[in-house]
């Protein structure tokens, strides 16, 4: 069948097409003061994704060391999206302030 529905059609996209618009701004949560001395403005800081038991935990690293986390409300959604292979980054948007790092979290 084709052609346009009278209800919209929201099920035609595949569940997931969002995962490249996905985006936050947030805290790091649980900072290692010693890796964020090394951060700066504008320094992309990967993303990654690990499982702890039931739980999910967003880390942002740094040279290969963990910044802190995010657990903002999107956490489930981008373990989610990060598991179909989609990248994400958080990119610093503000100077580091004592144990406070602004990221703004978006797909790669």
């Amino acid at each position: 069948m084709s052609g346009p529905s009278g209800n919209g059609g929201n099920w035609v996209s595949p569940p997931g097409d969002d995962c490249s618009k996905l985006s936050e701004v947030t805290t790091l949560n649980t900072p290692d003061r010693e890796v964020l001395k090394e951060i700066k403005k504008t320094d992309e800081l990967e993303i990654r994704v690990r499982r702890s038991g039931n739980s999910v935990i967003i880390e942002a690293v740094h040279k290969g060391r963990v910044a802190g986390t995010i657990t903002s409300s999107i956490i489930q959604r981008l373990a989610e999206c990060m598991e179909k292979g989609f990248k994400y980054v958080a990119d610093v948007i503000e100077d580091v302030k004592g144990g406070a790092c602004k990221v703004r979290v978006h797909s790669k």
